[in-house]
């Protein structure tokens, strides 16, 4: 089989850190995603050397309406004061070339496990880099979900350690995280989709059993799935540096689960409830409008949500849309194109525009300053005029 770019250079810097029991930290999207690959990277730490379970290991999660998304400066400020270490960036990091250099001179290796599109062709100056979309990469399969590829790297290293695992408690995580961040259910995905959601029925993990239980799930099919796990999970609010998502997954305790996945479940139906208001929002600006792409922004919508927003006004109209949380200064904004469409690609067309950028073709992000928001405006609907998006067939 094809070995993954970057594998076994990872392998060995897991094992070793392992043996030596070197301090770690996870810094990793706050999504379900990055969430899912959190927990298989910090478990399989644990797997390895029991030790940690007590002490060694700190997870972060970046606060997209404070810090944006990916590495940033400020939570690396935060951060140095546990240098030297291990930084393993999930989720995250691909485009992150200032922040990982700044890392590094702070102490930390750097190792990021991505699977977002690379800017430029341009990779972070990292110790170990694994993206299925590098330029030599020759893994035949690129659309893992980062959940999906952590598993993916991780199996062999705890199949050759003769220590006992489970892979069930990993791949119920996978199947979530794959349907969650919307990646094509074929190839290796629906294998592991497949194995995951058969293992969610005979899950162990006491959170996953809590909500199962206050949400009544019957049938472990991916649309109920969707409705009754993942949407809760994806509803999570900050706790610290944690979320209530990661702290739900790791919980051992059945009273704290418990609780937890009720307090998920009502922020889940309040989610709902504001994006519906933010969609007829966004509806009534563009009611009289015409043009070629949906280009809005309001301070009072969380950053949060407007991913959802632009989810639903992309499908609905069929054109490629950019919300924004509007900030003092600077906005943070989620693009979303219909199929068809590179959202990626449309921003790089006016990179200079952008404070930064990146994501999938068809689900992405942007900073902007507030003061170029009209120029990128005009520069992205003209580039969708010169490159249309292609329906399908």
């Amino acid at each position: 089989m094809d070995e993954i770019l970057g594998a076994k250079k990872l392998a060995q810097k897991i094992i070793q850190t392992a043996q030596k029991k070197e301090p770690v930290v996870i810094f990793a999207d706050a999504d379900l995603d990055g969430i899912s690959a959190a927990v298989i990277l910090k478990e399989t730490l644990e797997i390895l050397n029991p030790g940690y379970k007590k002490k060694g290991i700190k997870i972060y999660f970046p606060n997209r309406e404070k810090d944006g998304y990916g590495i940033t400066i400020s939570a690396l400020e935060i951060l140095k004061k546990y240098a030297p270490a291990q930084f393993f960036a999930l989720d995250c990091g691909i485009s992150n070339i200032k922040e990982v250099e700044i890392a590094k001179k702070l102490g930390f290796s750097v190792s990021i496990i991505d699977h977002h599109q690379i800017l430029d062709g341009k990779l972070p100056k990292a110790d170990v880099v694994v993206d299925l979309l590098q330029k030599n990469e020759t893994y035949p399969f690129k659309s893992f979900c980062t959940a999906g590829l952590m598993y993916r790297l991780m199996k062999p290293i705890l199949d050759s350690s003769l220590l006992k695992w489970e892979p069930e408690r990993f791949l119920e995580l996978v199947a979530l995280a794959t349907i969650a961040d919307m990646m094509p259910l074929e190839d290796e995905n629906k294998i592991m989709v497949d194995q995951g959601l058969n293992a969610l029925k005979y899950t162990k993990r006491t959170g996953l059993k809590a909500l199962k239980d206050v949400t009544k799930l019957i049938d472990d099919d991916s649309t109920e799935v969707s409705q009754k796990i993942i949407a809760p999970l994806n509803s999570a609010e900050k706790s610290g540096h944690l979320t209530e998502t990661y702290i739900l997954l790791t919980s051992e305790s059945r009273r704290e689960a418990i609780v937890l996945s009720r307090a998920l479940i009502k922020q889940n139906l309040e989610k709902k409830k504001r994006v519906q208001e933010i969609v007829g929002e966004v509806e009534e600006r563009i009611a009289d409008k015409n043009n070629i792409i949906v280009f809005e922004g309001d301070r009072n919508w969380p950053t949060i949500m407007i991913g959802v927003v632009a989810s639903k006004i992309c499908n609905r109209y069929k054109k490629p849309v950019f919300l924004f949380k509007i900030g003092k200064d600077e906005s943070v904004g989620s693009v979303r194109p219909p199929r068809g469409c590179d959202g990626v690609k449309a921003m790089a067309s006016c990179k200079s525009l952008f404070l930064g950028y990146g994501g999938h073709a068809l689900a992405c992000g942007c900073r902007i300053k507030n003061s170029n928001m009209e120029k990128a405006r005009v520069a992205l609907e003209k580039y969708f005029i010169k490159n249309p998006c292609q329906k399908d067939e």
